[in-house]
């Protein structure tokens, strides 16, 4: 990026290896396949993989903020970390059709989606490419598009 800086990128990339690791490790103690991954990352609605790729965009793009929010290490943190816990809600939401998040109501698939997602917007400079679009593409075709939708189940109206 254009004003790339050390002392931003470092805490971004240790919270992106912190929520893989996290993400990993709670998947190794789940029963879990790459099928049920892959289908669960598939079944994410087109508008809300968008919203993942503008979120990422945000958390990464410093220029168009620096009128608004003073630029500074702990606000470009700031607006990341909550980029990527409404990308992780996003998500949850979306693949189970709920905002019921209980304990008992997320599956380990879908955690897992909604972590890949968090872990994505924390990576430090992914802002210029669309490489979580091209993962969700990927996951499509290899479940042949069985899951694909284009919003988020809305409450209220059924279908």
């Amino acid at each position: 990026m254009d004003n790339f800086s050390f002392d931003a990128w470092l805490p971004k990339a240790v919270g992106a290896s912190a929520v893989a690791a996290l993400l990993l490790w709670w998947t190794g103690t789940q029963v879990v396949t790459i099928s049920e991954i892959a289908t669960s990352l598939s079944s994410i609605p087109f508008a809300v993989v968008l919203l993942i790729e503008g979120l990422d965009k945000l958390a990464d793009i410093n220029d168009l903020h620096k009128r608004l929010i003073p630029e500074t290490t702990s606000n470009r943190l700031i607006k990341t970390i909550v980029a990527g816990i409404v990308a992780f809600v996003a998500v949850l939401y979306a693949t189970l059709g709920t905002i019921n998040l209980s304990i008992g109501s997320i599956t380990a698939p879908a955690l897992v989606a909604a972590g890949i997602c968090a872990a994505y917007i924390l990576a430090p400079e992914t802002g210029d490419d669309e490489l979580f679009l091209f993962l969700w593409i990927g996951a499509t075709v290899a479940t042949y598009g069985h899951n694909i939708s284009l919003l988020p189940p809305i409450p209220g109206i059924t279908g």
